[in-house]
C-alpha cells in the first residue's frame, strides 16, 4: 500500500511541475493568435505584425504556423525596407520548408532582397532557380526581368537582352512585358550608336533621329523611375497577397472559414481573449484538481 500511495504522490507531483505549454494546448488559442498577426499585417502594421508573429513562433513555438510566420515576419521586415532581415527570415522558409506553400514567394522575395542590396550574382542565381522550379507561376516573368537588371549591373549586357528576350517569348502579356521591351530598345539605340559617331555629322539624319529618340527614352526613364519603382512594390505587394491568400486556402482548410468569419477587429481580439479565459479555467481545474488529490493522499498518509 506504501509502496501504491508513493507512485501516485511521485506522478502528482510531477505533473504539478510540468510547464504549462506541456499541457494539452487549446489549438485556438494558436488560431487567435495567428489571426490577429495576419489582421495586423493587412492592414499595413508591419512593427505591430513582426511582434505578434514573433510571439506566435518563439513564444507559443507554434508548428502549425512556423512557415507562415517566418514568411510575414520576413515580408514584414522587406515593406520596412529592412532587407537584411527580411533575408534571413525568407533563406530560413527557403531551407526549412521547401514544399510548403510559401516557399515559392520566399524564393523570388529573397531574390529582391538580394538585388536590393546589391548581391547581383546571388540574385541572379536565386531568380533562375525561381523559373526552374515554379515557370508556370506570377514571379517568373518578374524573375527573369529582374535577372536582366541583375546582370545589366554586372556589365553582363548580352546575358540581360538574352533574360529580357526569353521573358517576352514566355510570358508576352505578363507584367514586365512592356518594361522588358522599353529595355530592350534602350538598349538597342545605345548598341547602335556605340557603333557610330558619338555626334551626328552634317546629314547624317540616321543618327541625330537615333539620339534624339534615346535622349527621349533616357528622359522617359529617369522621369518615371521613382513611379517605376513604386508600382514594382505595389505590384509585388498584391502578388505576394494573391500567394498568402492561395497558401492559406491549402493550409488552414476550416481555420480558413473561421478566419472569413471575423467582421471586425475586435472579433479578432475578442476571439483572442475567450480563447485564453478558456484556456484559463480548464488549467485552474486541472490543477485544483491535482492540488486536491494531492491533500487527500497526504492526508492518508499522515493516518
Amino acid at each position: 500500500m506504501k509502496i501504491r500511495v508513493r507512485i501516485i504522490l511521485i506522478v502528482l507531483l510531477a505533473a504539478i511541475c510540468i510547464p504549462i505549454p506541456l499541457f494539452p494546448r487549446n489549438i485556438s488559442v494558436e488560431d487567435a493568435q495567428y489571426a490577429l498577426a495576419v489582421e495586423l499585417y493587412k492592414k499595413g502594421r508591419y512593427t505591430d505584425a513582426v511582434s505578434e508573429f514573433e510571439r506566435l513562433l518563439y513564444v507559443m513555438k507554434t508548428k502549425k504556423y512556423a512557415d507562415a510566420g517566418l514568411y510575414y515576419i520576413g515580408s514584414s521586415y522587406y515593406y520596412l525596407k529592412n532587407y537584411k532581415k527580411a533575408k534571413q527570415k525568407f533563406e530560413t522558409v527557403v531551407k526549412k520548408y521547401r514544399g510548403g506553400g510559401y516557399h515559392s514567394a520566399s524564393l523570388y522575395l529573397l531574390g529582391r532582397c538580394e538585388l536590393l542590396l546589391n548581391n547581383n550574382t546571388e540574385a541572379i542565381r536565386l531568380f533562375d532557380e525561381y523559373v526552374r522550379l515554379y515557370p508556370s507561376q506570377g514571379y517568373a516573368d518578374n524573375s527573369l526581368y529582374w535577372k536582366g537588371e541583375a546582370l545589366l549591373v554586372l556589365k553582363k549586357q548580352d546575358e540581360a537582352v538574352r533574360s529580357f528576350k526569353t521573358l517576352l517569348k514566355r510570358y508576352p502579356n505578363g507584367n514586365k512585358a512592356d518594361a522588358a521591351r522599353f529595355k530592350l530598345r534602350l538598349l538597342e539605340l545605345e548598341a547602335r550608336l556605340a557603333q557610330k559617331q558619338p555626334e551626328p555629322t552634317p546629314g547624317d539624319e540616321d543618327t541625330a533621329a537615333l539620339l534624339e529618340e534615346l535622349a527621349g527614352l533616357r528622359e522617359r526613364e529617369t522621369g518615371y523611375k521613382e513611379e517605376v519603382a513604386k508600382l514594382n512594390n505595389e505590384l509585388d505587394y498584391l502578388k505576394t497577397q494573391v500567394d498568402t491568400l492561395e497558401a492559406l486556402a491549402n493550409e488552414q482548410g476550416d481555420m480558413q472559414e473561421r478566419i472569413e468569419k471575423l467582421l471586425s477587429w475586435e472579433n479578432v481580439l475578442g476571439l483572442k481573449e475567450q480563447a485564453l479565459d478558456k484556456k484559463e479555467r480548464e488549467l485552474d481545474r486541472q490543477y485544483e484538481s491535482i492540488m486536491e488529490a494531492k491533500r487527500q493522499i497526504e492526508g492518508g498518509t499522515n493516518e
